[in-house]
């Protein structure tokens, strides 16, 4: 008899330890799950009274940090802020940009964004010929030193109004305009 109760005994501990297996697998699905949810970025467009079609009007707005937006113009420069930081220099207008140096006076007037890159959600948005390169003028480390192409396309991105009022802290969106003028976002 003896023997018979330790075995029920044994028996009763690996269904126990069974069922805490099960129950810890179901728990990792739900948490999974979940943490799925969590990371669906949420992309809210701007408000109409804060899409700026001239970097110009974007300056003189005086938004508050924070607040999203949406900003037209050229990407003048792309340089490499860091192992993984682009810093894009955003400007109305690249028509009186001849030189690397040119290119440094002009981007004073205009926008700065940082941008870490490889970005999940957007793997395009790499200094690649196939990613930001195609998007900008000028490219270097700390400066505009070696020139891309000549007319790059225009672009609009959306973002959050940084702490010193010319920049875009977060970019989520990177749109440019085709030959047709149609606007293609850069994922």
């Amino acid at each position: 008899m003896r023997g018979m109760g330790a075995m029920a005994g044994r028996g009763v501990r690996i269904g126990l330890a069974a069922a805490f297996v099960l129950l810890a697998a179901l728990g990792t699905g739900a948490e999974a799950q979940r943490s799925a949810k969590k990371k669906t970025p949420t992309l809210t467009p701007p408000k109409p009274h804060n899409r700026f079609i001239t970097v110009i009007e974007f300056r003189k707005a005086r938004r508050p940090a924070g607040t999203i937006v949406s900003v037209e113009g050229y990407i003048l420069s792309a340089l490499k802020s860091g192992r993984r930081v682009v810093t894009l220099e955003i400007v109305d207008s690249t028509d009186q940009v001849l030189s690397a140096a040119d290119a440094q006076k002009t981007a004073r007037g205009g926008i700065r964004s940082s941008v870490t890159v490889p970005d999940r959600a957007h793997p395009l948005w790499t200094l690649t010929s196939k990613g930001l390169l195609r998007l900008t003028m000028y490219t270097g480390a700390a400066r505009a030193a070696r020139a891309v192409q000549d007319a790059p396309p225009k672009v609009r991105v959306q973002g959050l109004v940084g702490k010193p009022g010319a920049t875009l802290s977060r970019l989520q969106k990177i749109e440019y305009q085709n030959a047709d003028g149609d606007w293609k976002e850069l994922r």
